[in-house]
């Protein structure tokens, strides 16, 4: 007996593997999908928070840059302000400076209207010496110690109008155009004139400041007068009008 194959089961095999074949491969590359996909989703999830920290970052950065802007401007106006007050400050002191300079030239330049008595004064020669020491200065000196040399030029002009405002009697040494000495008593009105005679009342001078000091002058006929005023001054003789010269020129 002779058993014959149909051609038709014998192409029905290949067939079906090949289906399985692409069914394997359908599912391999679903998978292989499937597993592109999921890491797809992780990356994107990972770059999403890293996205969200970076924006986080960049706002609070931002603000710390516009804080700090702020704070510049704000020390940047506080700074000008600052150097405006500084500037402010130095000009007033130049000022100040070239003012305390003038008032001591001008004081030292009158220092020889001061009559003897004033200016032997501890307190009076020790200003004197003070002055003219800080009119000297020079330089960056020049500029410094202002209160202190501003009070030492007031406290001697202080003392000048002390004196300028009473009438003075005072013991002298005082020679004649001959060399001979006497010791006489020196009325001094203020800071303008002076009166001399001596003891027994026959040698006479009238004082007056000048550019190199006090300057007398030999005026034997006022003798009288200036002795009896001073009998007033010490109380040896009754209060009366007396007349004498006087030049303020």
């Amino acid at each position: 007996m002779v058993v014959g194959v149909c051609p038709a089961q014998e192409e029905e095999v290949p067939k079906t593997e090949q289906l399985k074949d692409s069914v394997r491969e359908w599912i391999e590359t679903m998978r292989e999908i499937q597993t592109e996909e999921d890491s797809w989703e992780r990356d994107r999830v990972l770059l999403e928070d890293q996205r969200d920290a970076l924006e986080s970052e960049i706002s609070e950065l931002t603000e710390r840059v516009e804080a700090a802007k702020v704070e510049k401007e704000g020390a940047d106006k506080e700074s000008l302000d600052e150097i405006k007050k500084r500037d402010a400050y130095l000009k007033s002191r130049d000022v100040l400076a070239d003012e305390v300079r003038k008032l001591e030239q001008g004081v030292v330049a009158r220092l020889s209207s001061f009559p003897k008595p004033l200016a032997e004064d501890p307190r009076v020669k020790e200003l004197m010496a003070q002055v003219k020491s800080d009119a000297s200065l020079t330089g960056e000196k020049a500029e410094g110690g202002l209160t202190k040399r501003l009070n030492n030029v007031l406290n001697l002009l202080t003392e000048a109008e002390k004196w300028q405002q009473t009438v003075h009697l005072k013991d002298e040494l005082h020679r004649t155009e001959d060399g001979k000495e006497f010791n006489m008593k020196v009325v001094y009105f203020g800071l303008g004139s002076a009166y001399a005679v001596n003891e027994t009342g026959d040698f006479a001078l009238v004082g007056k400041p000048g550019a190199a000091g006090w300057e007398y002058e030999s005026r034997p006929e006022l003798a009288d007068s200036i002795l009896q005023m001073v009998k007033v001054l010490n109380g040896d003789a009754d209060a009366q009008f007396i007349q004498l010269p006087i030049n303020l020129q």
